[in-house]
């Protein structure tokens, strides 16, 4: 992949893929639908000190250089950009991760979440280096297969303070404008990953609990991910389910609605996510990973003594409905 020189007017470059010469060859290529990316532009370069005036605000952003056009679809549009038909929406939907409940939401470390493979130790190794079970520990541990416990909590809704989080608004700038999502779209290395759990029917979140007490109740099961992803080598999706949302804010409650959510405005889907992980081999981690790692040298005044292999790797969740996006990094651990 190269870049084009973009200081003149590049109008269109194209190229055709093996199976768009074959129908040009035969007569019957049409172009049918099309998709718009920005996946060169840095919004930072629009000007608007430019001593020149306002029509050249954006002069560097329309001569960035593009992307030469490529054949290969895992070279195509990686920032997609969405069209919104409705005319009358005032907020885009965001994705966050909610680690405000003590109870479920695990925890992220310094960007990364920790997920331990099902053997007995390497959980309760965890716990212990990052504060033990009496210090919060355990929230930092994603424990593989783990249907009842710690999960990574997403929300999806309106992330601003403009409007509140009532069930009025809910009405009006969620369920009206159709930015509640069906499902989520969960990619993963199947290298490493053999599932990804997700909620099941019953599976709840609210702040029914009294006094504005969050109520969350998860009961994970596996989805295979079975949908391969054609833009990332060794990567499939599974589909997770999405619920309802029903943290509200109430002018009586004694505990507000943001202490419970990351969503600030109103609340639209949440799911939780934990992982089954495949049999990996000191070799695998060999080749992918780390192998024999100090605890000391990952956790700050660890005196253990325990040494790890490790695998980090990337978990890709995309909304259904509106196409809300999250990605984080995940550390596949095992104590040794």
């Amino acid at each position: 992949m190269a870049f084009l020189d973009n200081s003149g007017d590049i109008i269109l470059d194209a190229v055709l893929t093996e199976t768009g010469r074959k129908k040009m060859a035969v007569g019957n290529f049409r172009i049918t639908k099309f998709a718009l990316g920005d996946d060169e532009i840095d919004y930072k370069l629009y000007d608007i000190n430019n001593p020149s005036g306002s029509a050249y605000y954006d002069l560097e952003i329309l001569q960035t250089p593009v992307f030469e056009a490529a054949t290969a679809i895992n070279a195509g549009i990686n920032y997609g950009l969405v069209s919104y038909p409705n005319k009358r929406l005032l907020y885009l939907p965001s994705i966050v991760p909610n680690e405000k409940i003590a109870s479920k939401a695990a925890l992220s470390r310094n960007g990364v979440y920790y997920l331990a493979i099902n053997d007995g130790a390497t959980s309760d190794a965890l716990i212990a280096a990052m504060g033990g079970a009496q210090g919060g520990g355990a929230q930092y541990v994603l424990q593989a297969g783990q249907r009842d416990g710690f999960s990574l909590l997403l929300e999806t809704g309106l992330n601003t303070t403009d409007r509140p989080g009532t069930a009025a608004n809910v009405r009006s700038l969620i369920e009206a404008q159709g930015l509640r999502e069906i499902n989520f779209r969960v990619g993963v290395d199947v290298r490493f990953i053999t599932a990804v759990l997700g909620p099941t029917t019953g599976d709840l979140l609210n702040n029914n609990g009294g006094n504005g007490e969050v109520v969350v109740r998860t009961a994970l099961k596996a989805n295979i991910p079975n949908r391969a992803d054609q833009k990332m080598a060794n990567y499939a999706a599974a589909i997770v389910a999405a619920g309802k949302n029903n943290i509200l804010f109430r002018q009586d409650d004694i505990k507000t609605d943001t202490q419970s959510s990351a969503i600030a405005g109103p609340r639209a889907s949440w799911t939780a996510l934990n992982f089954n992980v495949k049999q990996l081999s000191t070799t695998d981690f060999s080749r992918f990973g780390k192998t024999n790692v100090a605890f000391s040298t990952l956790f700050s005044g660890d005196t253990s003594g325990n040494t790890c292999n490790y695998i980090d790797t990337m978990v890709t969740v995309r909304g259904g409905t509106t196409g809300v996006s999250f990605d984080t990094a995940v550390r596949i651990l095992k104590v040794n």
